[in-house]
């Protein structure tokens, strides 16, 4: 069974908020969903029968989702970004850690960067389920082999993308 390919399945789900910048309607407002991230990651059987450690790729797929659980997300240029970052200055929310009580690892890409001790991050292009495929596929590629992203905000709007 070595020579065959299978895919291990891992599923985040983790709420956060989000607007749709300079979007016609009520998108455009802030608002809250409830996120599910699917990741298909493939390999060969490993001595254990899996084709990828789930313990182990949950822990690595965490690291980067932790900076978008109860966080809100602005697209690069939305003028609300400063303005939140300011309130939660001057309010004193600041430092508040991630998942499991650890700080969360703040994001440095080109598609996303985040401020964790704020619970904000910012994309490059506006946070879609196509573009949220496209971001976890991006910062999670490196660590294990991810050959599928799914990402669902609702049970109306979904995206998924073969890698």
């Amino acid at each position: 069974m070595k020579d065959s390919k299978y895919r291990s399945i891992v599923k985040l789900d983790f709420q956060y908020a989000h607007r749709f910048m300079n979007y016609p309607g009520e998108a455009s407002y802030l608002h809250g969903h409830s996120g599910l991230l699917t990741l298909e990651i493939e390999g060969e059987l490993d001595e254990h029968g899996y084709a990828h450690a789930i313990k182990e790729a949950k822990k690595a797929a965490w690291a980067v989702a932790d900076n978008f659980h109860h966080a809100t997300i602005f697209q690069e240029g939305d003028p609300l970004l400063d303005l939140v970052l300011q309130g939660y200055e001057q309010t004193g929310m600041k430092g508040t850690t991630g998942r499991y009580g650890a700080p969360a690892q703040a994001l440095k890409h080109d598609l996303v960067w985040s401020f964790p001790e704020s619970r904000v991050a910012v994309t490059k292009k506006p946070s879609t389920c196509e573009n949220f495929c496209e971001i976890f596929y991006e910062l999670l590629k490196d660590k294990m082999n991810v050959k599928k992203v799914e990402f669902r905000s609702s049970s109306l709007n979904a995206a998924s993308k073969e890698f």
